[in-house]
């Protein structure tokens, strides 16, 4: 947990650590000046400012050498679509409105705490894809049946998401982004390549981005930056 000392971040980490996480906290200018600094499995950053010190405080957390690579998930007032698709853009894992919900800062820990050692065989330049906590609509093109899900990561060429039924491979599907509660109605093409049924019970797709998406998908998950 790194943020100033408060009840929202007292609160946190009392949600992660009832999650059965090991949580240590410290303020930004701690961290920075810590040695030997041992890298985490997740780190919550807890911001109560506006979104040009958060986006700030955010590319210091990801340009520290003990932070490369680990996941990360914001926690702000702020909840437009343009503070949340920043805060993803420029490497978030997630980011998550205060007041946070116990139970979904909880999944997220769980999830993302466990990235660096997750084996992914699907995937042979898995240096360059990085966690993704964002709901989404997937729909199948054949018949418009909308399925809510969750992305779960994501690379420059494809995405893995979790929904409740299964779509078969080699189906093609859309794939809808949400900020929070609202739609960004930007919708990315894709093809199903494999199906798995998770241990919970959910189905977990494995989907390659067609055509032009592909580009898109780079600009809007923080692969490829527009000029300027």
């Amino acid at each position: 947990m790194v943020g100033p000392p408060s009840e929202d971040r007292l609160a946190a980490a009392v949600v992660l650590g009832a999650a059965g996480l090991e949580v240590a906290e410290m303020t930004e200018a701690e961290l920075q000046a810590a040695a030997d600094l041992v890298p985490p499995g997740v780190v919550v950053f807890d911001d109560c400012r506006g979104r040009a010190a958060r986006d700030t405080s955010q590319a210091r957390l990801s340009a520290h050498p003990a932070l490369r690579g680990v996941p990360l998930v914001i926690l702000g007032y702020d909840i437009d679509i343009d503070s949340y698709a920043a805060a993803i853009t420029r490497g978030a894992a997630a980011y998550l409105p205060k007041p946070f919900d116990h139970a979904e800062l909880a999944e997220a820990g769980r999830r993302l705490v466990g990235w660096s050692s997750r084996g992914d065989d699907t995937e042979k330049r898995r240096r360059m894809r990085r966690p993704l906590l964002m709901k989404v609509d997937v729909e199948r093109r054949r018949d418009k049946r909308r399925l809510g899900g969750q992305l779960l990561d994501a690379s420059g060429s494809g995405c893995r998401v979790e929904v409740p039924e299964e779509i078969a491979a080699g189906e093609l599907v859309r794939v809808t982004l949400h900020s929070h509660e609202d739609s960004t109605h930007v919708a990315l093409g894709a093809e199903v390549r494999w199906h798995v049924v998770t241990p919970a019970g959910a189905h977990e797709l494995g989907l390659k981005f067609t055509g032009s998406t592909a580009a898109l998908a780079g600009q809007l998950l923080g692969f490829a930056t527009t000029p300027g």
